[in-house]
């Protein structure tokens, strides 16, 4: 036990999306706490949810059968390519080929990890790659994007590729949202990704409607299943093809082994980029912190910005919460910084959280 009665911290947080690593947040959030707190164990858990360093953290997990596509790496919002087309122009199309040339090296199972999408087309660009024939009223083939799904008329899924049938598909689901529906993928993930909110029920009302022709054709119909609307509906075209969403965190926490990391330990710090109403519906924070209350371990929340309009509900969640950015901070500045920001936060959360055990330990006297 230390002066401090912290013996053992675990630091697991997600990347700090377009500024750190899952592991270079770790690394930051350790030297922090060391600042105060010299003589704690740390212990390094850095982890994802299916976005941004999935594929990085579970490469080593993975059976030789096994085929890791991490979206954030083929359609994420970090590309350039993405970033320079209106949301309208953006489609999967690079998932279903990078699918499709798995499936030629003799792939067949394939583990999806989805998070950091900058396409909300409904895994049409991707069902287009692999065979699925979509036309608009005038029986002429649409695009593989956002504007050719509001152009769809019809569907033909009789040339996908058959060898289809004897893959398997586990998505990684960051959120576990619907399809489409007041709290479906346009309407509440839309808008970070270039809609307007005057634009939010035509597009959604579309994507109803391709669910609809999809489920005819398919015999399937998943569109109000929790994680179908992860990575735009990209889920949703995986669910068709028979795949299963189950939540990102849960799987990485599992296979990086942070259960047994807890053992004995007093703290746990999680965090990402920014904490907001995402955060609350299966994003990796809240995930760790559920663990964390089942193990009876304290746990805290470092993030880059926590926004206000959640910070009551997180803390419901959370024994102590920090932001690394100040709040008269621009978003770009505080991402140019974000290393250092993040050492003396977690200074000033190794020293709050020194002062609550010191308390805890008075109270128990």
């Amino acid at each position: 036990m230390t002066a401090a009665g912290i013996s053992r911290i675990v630091i697991a947080p997600n990347a700090f999306k377009g500024s750190l690593t899952a592991e270079q947040a770790s690394k930051a959030i350790a030297k922090g706490i060391l600042n105060i707190l010299p003589d704690t164990e740390v212990i390094l858990c850095p982890l994802a949810d299916g976005g941004e360093g999935t594929k990085t953290i579970l490469n080593h997990t993975l059976e030789d059968d096994q085929m890791l596509i991490e979206s954030a790496e083929l359609i994420g919002m970090h590309l350039s390519e993405m970033r320079l087309k209106q949301i309208w122009q953006r489609g999967s199309s690079a998932m279903g080929e990078t699918i499709l040339r798995a499936i030629e090296d003799g792939k067949r199972h394939f583990l999806i990890a989805l998070g950091g999408s900058a396409t909300n087309d409904a895994g049409l660009g991707m069902l287009m790659k692999l065979g699925l024939e979509a036309v608009n009223h005038d029986g002429l083939e649409v695009e593989p994007t956002l504007t050719g799904l509001l152009k769809l008329h019809q569907i033909d899924i009789s040339n996908m590729d058959t060898r289809l049938s004897q893959c398997s598909f586990t998505i990684l689901a960051d959120v576990m949202s619907p399809l489409y529906g007041k709290e479906g993928a346009t309407r509440l993930y839309g808008p970070q990704k270039g809609l307007e909110t005057s634009e939010l029920g035509r597009v959604d009302d579309a994507i109803a409607s391709f669910a609809s022709i999809c489920g005819d054709a398919f015999d399937s119909d998943p569109g109000l299943k929790n994680g179908s609307g992860a990575a735009g509906g990209l889920a949703y075209a995986l669910m068709l093809l028979g795949g299963e969403a189950i939540s990102g965190a849960d799987y990485v926490m599992h296979a990086s082994g942070l259960e047994d990391q807890l053992i004995d330990a007093d703290w746990i710090v999680t965090g990402e980029g920014c904490s907001d109403t995402q955060t609350m519906k299966g994003k990796l924070p809240c995930r760790v912190a559920l663990l964390a209350k089942q193990s009876d371990i304290k746990i805290a929340l470092l993030s880059g910005c926590i926004e206000k309009n959640v910070r009551a509900e997180l803390s419901s969640c959370f024994e102590l919460m920090m932001a690394a950015a100040p709040d008269f901070m621009s978003r770009e500045a505080a991402m140019q910084q974000a290393e250092i920001l993040l050492i003396q936060a977690a200074s000033r959360l190794a020293e709050r959280m020194r002062l609550k055990q010191n308390n805890v330990e008075k109270t128990n006297l």
